[in-house]
């Protein structure tokens, strides 16, 4: 195995290991966005915002375009989102497996 892989590997997770940026990823899976849009979603400080956006592109998980005054961010590999739709789903299950543990317990 190549340990050079498995070290870029693990800049990438530990990139989306990190609450602003995940909020970041979800926002921009809605499609392209500004930095002021980002901020306004997220309800971030501009600055947290722009050091977190440069995390993420730095890993090559987003990209940007200049439009005249503005930076437009979007996702940069398309699986990304489906990465993200599965981490949902797990989530989700963990979420009811807990919930109907309570519900067992509570019943008892």
């Amino acid at each position: 195995m190549n340990r050079e892989f498995y070290k870029l590997k693990t800049a990438v997770i530990k990139a989306i290991a990190n609450p602003t940026r995940l909020m970041i990823i979800d926002c921009l899976r809605e499609g392209e966005k500004t930095v002021s849009e980002i901020i306004e979603i997220i309800e971030d400080e501009q600055s947290n915002v722009s050091k977190n956006l440069g995390i993420l592109k730095s890993q090559g998980l987003i990209k940007d375009r200049k439009a005249g005054l503005n930076v437009y961010y979007t996702l940069k590999i398309c699986c990304i989102n489906e990465f993200f739709c599965c981490l949902d789903n797990i989530i989700s299950e963990k979420f009811k497996h807990q919930q109907n543990l309570i519900n067992t317990l509570s019943n008892n």
